[in-house]
């Protein structure tokens, strides 16, 4: 009995370091964010609101740990957007929202916004 009592830590650390790492994809978070805009007097989305929107896009889609960055529309409503964005991790996640452009970005914008911006983290559930 002795013997398994010494033993035990043993085997215990041995089947510690076989774990497998994570699959691919571990951590991953997803971001929902919308983005309610003030409509200009035609009843629509501001172009320069807009152009902001597409130009974050394009520049998010470079940054590090970015799997895929959408902009998508409620249609037919033209005054609101949800930004779709996939990170590989929570580290890539925080890289992109301090970066200038994404600052850069939210500053700029707030001047068009219509109701608080949205944005919301998700995590795969299995």
């Amino acid at each position: 009995m002795h013997v398994i009592n010494r033993l035990a830590p043993l085997a215990m650390l041995g089947m510690l370091a076989a774990t497998p790492a994570p699959a691919a994809g571990f951590g991953e978070v997803s971001v929902v964010t919308h983005i309610d805009l003030i409509p200009n007097s035609a009843g629509v989305a501001p172009p320069e609101a807009v152009k902001l929107l597409k130009q974050f896009v394009t520049d998010s889609r470079k940054d590090p740990g970015v799997e895929s960055f959408q902009l998508i529309t409620w249609s037919p409503t033209t005054n609101h957007f949800q930004l779709l964005e996939l990170f590989r991790d929570r580290r890539s996640f925080e890289a992109h929202a301090s970066a200038k452009h994404t600052v850069d970005f939210r500053n700029n914008l707030q001047q068009y916004i219509g109701a608080p911006y949205d944005e919301r983290l998700y995590r795969p559930v299995f």
